[in-house]
């Protein structure tokens, strides 16, 4: 799987897999390596992602910004000068979705074609939040190519509806990625492409309408603050996130920015997760 997203556009530029070995050859680190484009305020750069790293602890070092998805807790890697961003987890019922489905709004698959109005309507969402990975056209298709990657090695999964394209009189609004399990639906991002809230408002609808339709009765995972005024029926409540707690190092070891301590400011989706 991992080979296949490295020969993909932006896994050519932007992904790849290390080794550290030492002057008699042997491994002494290996890890992933995620270069995405991050904005923080009004400055934006490469980032340093990383996953599935192990290092003895006497070569462990850092520098720059560099971001982590722990499902481990965060104890062990403050001791590396990583910090967690505040994240929650958003849990609601679907218990009127039905009922509540939008008339004339549709959703299809996702496909290459859809990905500049996709990029756009995710950077205007991005330029209004402190800190945000910034996904370009190559990027996307990078995450296309690792969900039917993953999802196609998962035969009888039972999980369906994942990236798509909300449409209303034969003219897409939006999008809506989400995981559509046994009893539940795992909302992971979704956006209009007008930026209008009650656009956002029918997408989530049509989305929720589909999942209860198919044996749903509880949503759960990206919903930022903001969005919960546009789906009163769902009664939305938070839960701590207890796994792909995101974590980052800041330059030479300073503490977090501000703006990155509270929830609404360091909202970071599963879908950036590495």
């Amino acid at each position: 799987m991992w080979e296949e997203l490295a020969e993909s556009r932006w896994g050519r530029a932007w992904y790849s897999w290390r080794a550290l070995v030492d002057e008699d050859g042997d491994v002494v680190s290996s890890l992933k390596l995620y270069r995405p484009l991050i904005r923080v305020g009004d400055a934006s750069s490469r980032l340093t992602a990383i996953g599935a790293v192990f290092t003895p602890r006497p070569l462990r070092r850092g520098d720059a910004w560099s971001l982590l998805f722990t499902d481990i807790g965060t104890e062990y890697y403050r001791a590396f000068g990583f910090a967690p961003l505040p994240c929650e987890d958003a849990q609601g019922t679907l218990a009127r979705a039905a009922a509540l489905a939008p008339k004339g709004v549709s959703l299809r698959p996702m496909t290459i074609d859809d990905l500049d109005a996709v990029c756009a309507a995710h950077e205007a969402i991005a330029a209004s939040r402190p800190i945000a990975i910034v996904r370009d056209r190559e990027h996307w298709e990078f995450l296309l190519l690792r969900a039917a990657s993953f999802f196609r090695r998962l035969d009888a999964s039972g999980l369906s509806r994942r990236f798509t394209i909300a449409m209303e009189s034969s003219r897409p609004i939006g999008y809506l990625i989400g995981i559509l399990g046994p009893g539940e639906w795992n909302l992971r991002e979704a956006a209009a492409f007008d930026g209008a809230g009650e656009t956002l408002a029918r997408i989530l609808a049509a989305g929720a309408a589909d999942a209860a339709a198919a044996s749903a009765t509880t949503v759960w995972g990206w919903i930022p603050r903001d969005v919960w005024p546009h789906v009163p029926a769902w009664r939305l409540r938070s839960q701590p996130r207890l796994r792909a707690i995101p974590m980052m190092r800041p330059p030479g070891g300073s503490d977090l920015p501000d703006q990155l301590r509270s929830v609404d400011g360091a909202f970071i989706p599963y879908l950036d997760q590495f």
